[in-house]
């Protein structure tokens, strides 16, 4: 696992000169200084996908190269991804078939051949309308689940999830806690375990995982983020941390869990839920990136819809 350290205390330490984001086509790397400004801009759009959240700017700034500029007063994210150039879909609503036919020709110009990733429907059928020739990108879509559902655990599609929920109540002494200063330690640890068991440095999935993982727990005090965890006689063993996306929608970003302990995600999902996420109609859990075995797990827990994204390649 990548060291911990306070983010916000290094920048601070370095004194960083830099406190507004620039104006497009000037990038700067993502400075907590920025923090206001795109929290702002989010608060403003209500957005849909898990990219446009503070968790994602700040959680993959490092491992995906991101900077940032401002544009028609949205936000522009640039960086790197599976081999491509990438600038995320732009986050606000101000005038987006202009601003998506600039940030091409930036990259044509600057970046030569890269693409315009993580489109939202609505945004993708109105740069259609104008030109433009979105392609669906089905491993990135987010899984949209009821709260409620998730909560109550009702009928045949949730049976096998029930018997596991209440199968780990039975077994275990445990308590549910929300997520603060004090659990994050050892939150770290159980997070270490998991890099330990995928071999982190060896995989670039794994790495980037780590380092959002690490970001968001070093910095949980410091973001709109909450969060929850299991202790079993005192010790975290599972935690999830989680972000309001819009007024009816919560994204989680993490979950993690010691899976010595039979029925421990099930526990953590349905825990966070019925204890944490009670004022939303929905929660957003993120894409599958095109792994089965993680498609099959969201497709289990029976999505009540997908925020579809698509992106725009530039050649």
């Amino acid at each position: 696992m990548n060291q911990p350290n306070d983010i916000f205390a290094i920048e601070r330490t370095a004194q960083m000169t830099i406190n507004k984001i620039p104006e497009f086509p000037r990038f700067s790397e993502i400075h907590c200084d920025f923090y206001t400004e795109i929290h702002d801009v989010l608060l403003k759009e209500q957005p849909e996908i898990s990219e446009h959240s503070l968790g994602f700017i700040y959680g993959y700034r490092r491992s995906l190269k991101l900077s940032i500029c401002k544009l028609n007063n949205n936000l522009i994210l640039k960086g790197f991804y599976d081999g491509h150039n990438l600038i995320v879909s732009p986050i606000g609503r101000e005038k987006i078939p202009q601003t998506v036919a600039l940030c091409a020709k930036y990259i044509k110009e600057n970046l030569k051949t890269g693409r315009i990733g993580a489109i939202p429907k609505a945004a993708a059928m109105e740069l259609k309308s104008h030109g433009f020739n979105p392609l669906p990108d089905r491993d990135d879509f987010d899984y949209i689940y009821s709260v409620k559902e998730l909560i109550n655990l009702t009928g045949d599609k949730f049976h096998a999830k029930k018997n596991l929920v209440n199968g780990f109540i039975k077994r275990y002494s445990f308590e549910f806690k929300p997520l603060d200063s004090v659990l994050i330690p050892e939150c770290l640890q159980l997070h270490q375990k998991w890099c330990d068991l995928k071999a982190c440095t060896q995989d670039p999935s794994s790495n980037a995982e780590d380092l959002m993982v690490v970001e968001l727990l070093n910095n949980f005090s410091h973001w709109k983020l909450f969060g929850g965890a299991i202790l079993i006689d005192g010790k975290v063993q599972a935690f999830t941390i989680l972000e309001e996306l819009n007024c009816t929608t919560a994204v989680g970003h993490v979950e993690k869990a010691n899976t010595e302990y039979r029925g421990i995600y099930q526990a953590i999902n349905q825990f966070a839920a019925k204890k944490l996420l009670s004022k939303y109609e929905f929660v957003n859990r993120e894409q599958d990136v095109g792994e089965p075995g993680l498609r099959k797990a969201k497709l289990s827990y029976n999505p009540v819809g997908f925020a579809e994204k698509y992106y725009i390649e530039i050649l």
